[in-house]
């Protein structure tokens, strides 16, 4: 106890001296705590981006493939390609019918890894519907053919214009489509997971076709089963919901509604992948199998286990995932921790110079009073302690001042490492007319199935807001404080230790 009060008195009696050595070690602690308490708000930012981009991933037919199937094909002549679909058995009819999918069997082995959360089978396919015309395919082809002219022939006869995309997955609610909110429902009810496990025949249908048609909720459509004919040739189908898309609707009340407005959103129909494999003739195949994982950290391990189940397809197959737009999101924030990480280490070395230095100077100009106080009885531990309590209460109103002051400059040293520039990662391109990007992906089959299905031509934008730090005061940044400060006050007591334990009071007194 008498060291203790030897100890604070000594620090408020060279008030000056301490007063200064305070203010260097609080402008060195105080950027050594806004440091930390950016590094720890990026590190929470990265879990939560970990938790909602780069956990994703699909595996599908490779585009290189395809490619390679195309070259091809163009080598061949019409004549060719016109003897070799006359002289095709039905086994190898079905064979180049699949030759582009993937095996279904291959995505129920890859869903079993124990990095998977959740799955799905996703079927897009082209499906005549006799009964009912698809005006946005007529308005785009005849639009066509206004600019080829008359007599060219152009792509719209009436195998066309009964032509509409049919989405198929596994439960209604989680296809891409609605779960990114470029639609949403608007009557009835989504199919469920039992309507695909027990292939019931049902489908969700755009509000204006069926408008456009007097369809309701409770009425079926025909189906027509690619490549059948003959009594058994279409699929009854039932409505069960009618959805409307988002972008579209939203035109459609800004911009008036008019005879000849662009409708692709009623090109689109959602139904049981076991359903759409029916009317596709591909029982076994879908185009992509679609998995949730935990996070990122997982993408290694998984692509790994893909490359070991699909070995011996000499790379038909991809596993293709977020990746790069967990990168373009998070690489801001982890560059911005490691400049807060580089920033705490120097200042923390600042400040541990800075305690060296001072004690050095200080204990050097003390030793008569040291070799007195040792010569009076004083033992080198209550010596010591004087000292300990006097770097102590030195290191203690640094750091309480540095705190204070970390709590209301954290934010602005979030913003200066990483500047609010209002950017944005686009996830899915905006179809606005016909012939656009939209329909360049349903060609070349780019893009993830999360971003919107393959032919949602009319698919609302989705964006991923860029990362921001929100440097917060935390209970962790206070229990850190503390071992900074047990660690510089450590530090500053290496040379009054070693001082007093060398110090003789015998020389000290000769030297007077």
């Amino acid at each position: 106890m008498r060291s203790f009060h030897r100890g604070f008195r000594s620090f408020h009696r060279n008030y000056t001296r301490n007063l200064i050595l305070v203010v260097l070690l609080f402008v060195c602690l105080t950027f050594s705590m806004s440091m930390l308490a950016v590094k720890l708000a990026a590190d929470s930012q990265v879990e939560t981006i970990k938790a909602t981009v780069g956990n994703y991933g699909e595996i599908k037919v490779s585009s290189e493939y395809q490619m390679e199937q195309f070259e091809a094909e163009r080598e061949k002549s019409q004549a060719e390609r016109q003897a070799e679909a006359r002289s095709m058995t039905e086994a190898q009819t079905f064979v180049n019918r699949v030759e582009n999918l993937v095996p279904e069997e291959l995505t129920d082995e890859f869903s079993q890894d124990e990095y998977i959360k959740t799955y799905d089978k996703v079927l897009e396919s082209m499906v005549t519907v006799p009964g009912i015309t698809n005006t946005s395919l007529q308005q785009m082809f005849s639009m066509r053919q206004g600019d080829e002219g008359p007599g060219s022939g152009g792509l719209g006869g009436t195998s066309n214009a009964n032509m509409f995309s049919f989405n198929g997955n596994t439960n209604g609610a989680s296809a891409s489509d609605f779960s990114t909110g470029a639609k949403k429902l608007v009557s009835g009810a989504f199919f469920t997971y039992e309507d695909y496990q027990e292939a019931n025949p049902v489908v969700l249908i755009e509000k204006n076709l069926a408008a456009e048609n007097e369809l309701k909720v409770g009425d079926t459509i025909e189906a027509q089963i690619s490549g059948a004919s003959g009594a058994d040739s279409t699929i009854e189908l039932k409505i069960v919901g009618i959805y409307e898309t988002v972008e579209a609707e939203g035109q459609s009340q800004e911009g008036g509604t008019g005879g000849q407005a662009f409708n692709p959103a009623g090109s689109s129909f959602y139904a049981p992948t076991s359903v759409v494999q029916k009317l596709n003739a591909t029982p076994g195949y879908l185009s992509l199998g679609s998995y949730y994982f935990d996070s990122v950290d997982d993408t290694a391990a998984l692509k790994a286990t893909f490359k070991a189940e699909t070995k011996g397809t000499d790379g038909k197959y991809t596993f293709a995932t977020d990746l790069s737009d967990y990168q373009s999101i998070a690489d801001p924030v982890i560059k911005a921790r490691n400049t807060s990480m580089i920033g705490l280490a120097g200042a923390l070395g600042a400040c541990a110079l800075i305690i060296l230095l001072a004690m050095f100077i200080i204990v050097g100009g003390r030793t008569r009073e040291l070799g007195i106080l040792k010569a009076i009885g004083s033992t080198n531990r209550q010596v010591i302690g004087q000292f300990a309590v006097e770097v102590l209460c030195i290191c203690l109103v640094a750091i309480i001042l540095a705190m204070g002051v970390t709590a209301l400059i954290g934010q602005s040293m979030g913003n200066w490492l990483l500047p609010d520039t209002g950017a944005s990662t686009s996830q899915q391109t905006q179809q606005s007319g016909p012939g656009g990007p939209g329909v360049m992906r349903a060609m070349s089959g780019e893009g993830l199935y999360k971003q919107g299905s393959r032919f949602n031509f009319g698919a609302q934008t989705q964006q991923q807001e860029a990362a921001k730090l929100n440097v917060v005061y935390r209970g962790t940044l206070f229990l850190y404080g503390v071992l900074i400060l047990i660690g510089i006050s450590l530090v500053g007591m290496a040379i009054p230790v070693l001082w007093i334990t060398r110090l003789r009071p015998a020389r000290v007194l000769s030297m007077e």
